[in-house]
């Protein structure tokens, strides 16, 4: 059961760290330093190890010429008793283990120790091979023993010098060897020391690197992209009118990023609100053309009806008192009324289907096919006049919309109430205005007459609205006799001007469309 809680709790720590940007990061940045470090630390202790085993070894090269050179006027007199002072007093220093004089024969001749005396060593031997192993000109003077790791034996040679072919012959060059163990106990336990101190240092400088490293990464990002979660989340929720904070110093990486998404959500923002205008002028649109549709069956076929009921019963009783010319009269005028009822009714699904059909097409291309078909069903020429800087001119689908609307009404008037022979249509720009002009040479009538009677003229009011609701000018000018004309002035802005400037020599197209 422990094994499981203890496999639980560590999947638990590992869940926990995968799902932690700090932690990640913590551990991210501290495995590889205190790796780093720590490798670091094994090559310092092991170039230490190096330095302080050479320096041993010399200094232990030294010791045994030293104890050579003390050793070799009491051989030289056979002082036996000295030579066994100078050793039992050499054996007494702490590193030294044991000190053996050792005959070309490789018999002991003399041990600090007492033991082995009289004992013959081979080179095949344990604690002689480790030296005889090398060809005698590169032999080292100390060397490990196999045997004991942390002994280093002295090998000082007995050089046969001169003074001592009394006793000795002069062919061999040396007498004998004189062989010093020495403990590496201390040296081991030292570095051992050093090791576990840099490996303290090591952890230390880790943690401390770590903590300032983290305190940084956290002031200057963590913290930050914790305080930009926030309106991120009203950001994802739909809220656009929500804005990333920006520090107020030289814009870093994270302040670029969030005034990018600042400019996202004001994008987004005037999407939604343009979304929600179009989305009220559609509503808008729809009632208009619900009253528009509502008047022309009240002044269309409402009235037609109870006209043709009145004339029906005027026929019924001319043809009963035998009137029958009377009766001719009276069905040609209904013939009439349903014509012109017919060309309304036409003419309002000419309307309906231009505004739907023409979504994608400029308002150019829009009025002139819609003149183009209004003249077939009306037989009323209209002429349509396009300045060539309105071929390339964009605008809101609102706005053209109501262009076109504006157009439909001012040519249903002409057609019913001016009595004209032709009609003319002209749209073009001065000076960043747009100006739609609607004129024929009809009847005409007196504006002040029309404003004193306090009849309604929805035409006329609904063309006027729907001017102001696009920001444009109504004109409105008529005398009886000279006919009428409607100016609609619309300025325009900036980016619905493009490609206005035309090739030199090229002239206005006008004509009849």
């Amino acid at each position: 059961m422990k094994a499981i809680a203890m496999k639980l709790k560590s999947l638990a720590c590992y869940r926990a760290i995968k799902a932690s940007l700090r932690a990640r990061f913590a551990l991210g940045l501290a495995l590889p330093i205190f790796l780093m470090m720590a490798l670091l630390s094994l090559v310092h202790s092991q170039r230490e190890r190096q330095l302080f085993e050479a320096q041993l070894r010399l200094s232990s090269s030294q010791l045994g010429d030293m104890l050579m050179g003390s050793l070799r006027h009491a051989m030289l007199t056979d002082d036996r008793a000295m030579i066994g002072e100078i050793l039992d007093s050499v054996a007494q220093m702490d590193t030294i283990q044991r000190i053996q004089i050792i005959d070309l024969n490789g018999e002991v001749r003399v041990d600090s120790a007492g033991r082995d005396v009289g004992k013959r060593h081979r080179e095949g031997d344990l604690g002689c091979k480790e030296c005889h192993r090398f060809p005698p000109e590169d032999r080292p003077r100390t060397a490990k023993l196999i045997v004991a790791s942390n002994v280093l034996r002295i090998s000082t040679p007995i050089a046969n010098g001169p003074e001592c072919v009394r006793c000795h012959s002069e062919k061999n060059g040396h007498l004998g060897v004189l062989l010093v163990d020495a403990s590496l106990v201390d040296f081991e336990r030292h570095l051992w020391n050093d090791l576990k101190i840099e490996a303290v240092i090591t952890l230390m400088m880790t943690v401390v690197i770590i903590l300032v490293v983290y305190a940084l990464v956290h002031r200057l990002v963590i913290r930050r992209m914790v305080a930009l979660s926030r309106p991120l989340a009203r950001l994802a929720a739909g809220d656009f009118s929500t804005r990333l904070p920006v520090s107020s110093g030289p814009p870093d990486e994270l302040d670029r990023l969030a005034g990018t998404l600042n400019r996202m959500a004001e994008e987004l923002e005037r999407h939604v609100r343009e979304q929600e205008e179009h989305h009220q002028l559609r509503e808008q649109a729809i009632i208009e053309e619900r009253e528009r549709i509502a008047r022309e069956l009240h002044d269309g076929i409402a009235q037609l009806l109870g006209y043709v009921n009145t004339k029906a019963m005027a026929v019924r009783l001319m043809l009963k008192n035998q009137k029958l010319e009377a009766a001719d009269q009276q069905l040609f005028q209904l013939e009439e009324a349903a014509r012109r009822l017919f060309v309304d009714v036409r003419e309002a699904i000419l309307g309906l289907r231009i505004a739907g059909r023409n979504k994608g097409a400029s308002l150019a291309a829009t009025l002139e096919e819609f003149t183009i078909q209004f003249s077939r069903l009306s037989g009323l020429p209209v002429q349509l006049t396009l300045a060539p800087a309105v071929e390339d001119l964009s605008l809101k689908a609102e706005v053209e919309l109501h262009l076109i609307r504006i157009v439909q009404e001012a040519l249903a008037n002409v057609r019913k109430h001016a009595m004209a022979t032709n009609a003319q249509v002209r749209l073009e720009v001065h000076d960043g205005m747009l100006e739609l002009e609607v004129s024929d040479n009809g009847v005409g009538f007196d504006p002040n007459h029309i404003q004193a009677d306090h009849r309604p003229h929805f035409g006329l009011c609904t063309m006027r609205e729907r001017a102001e609701a696009i920001g444009a000018e109504f004109q409105l000018d008529s005398r009886p006799g000279v006919g009428t004309r409607i100016v609609v002035r619309l300025p325009l802005e900036k980016s619905s001007q493009r490609s206005m400037v035309k090739e030199d020599g090229h002239n206005a197209r006008a004509g009849s469309r």
